[in-house]
């Protein structure tokens, strides 16, 4: 029989309102901190990714670099450049500069003429 009451008096401080409150606050907090922890998650994997595109980027450009590196550091590459930078030639060699036909503007054609010079073009 003392059993039966020590089992009668557990469910009902179990059971009362006061102990389920505290129950709901405790799940509410702990709801929270998991999705805290779910949004710290995601800002990780968004920065691990920006991180690794960032690292791959680097990597394509010092393969660029070294291989620039290495054009430049040969007596033809450096001529290359220095020919491409300046327009320079060696004795004996002309530099011919080719211009587009369809770039080549007198200015003219952007002059507004005024009406008293429209009037007398006709007449002369």
């Amino acid at each position: 029989m003392v059993n039966f009451q020590q089992k009668k008096n557990i469910r009902k401080v179990i059971y009362s309102r006061i102990t389920i409150f505290v129950f709901i606050i405790i799940v509410i907090f702990l709801v929270r901190a998991v999705y805290d922890i779910y949004q710290k998650e995601r800002m990780s994997a968004k920065s691990v990714a920006s991180v690794e595109e960032n690292y791959n980027s680097l990597k394509a450009r010092q393969s660029m670099l070294k291989s620039e590196i290495e054009r430049l550091s040969t007596d033809k590459g450096v001529e290359e450049e220095i020919r491409s930078k300046f327009s320079v030639a060696k004795p004996g060699e002309t530099v011919v500069v080719i211009i587009d036909s369809g770039s080549t503007s007198t200015g003219l054609e952007n002059v507004e003429v005024g009406f008293w010079q429209k009037i007398f073009g006709w007449m002369w």
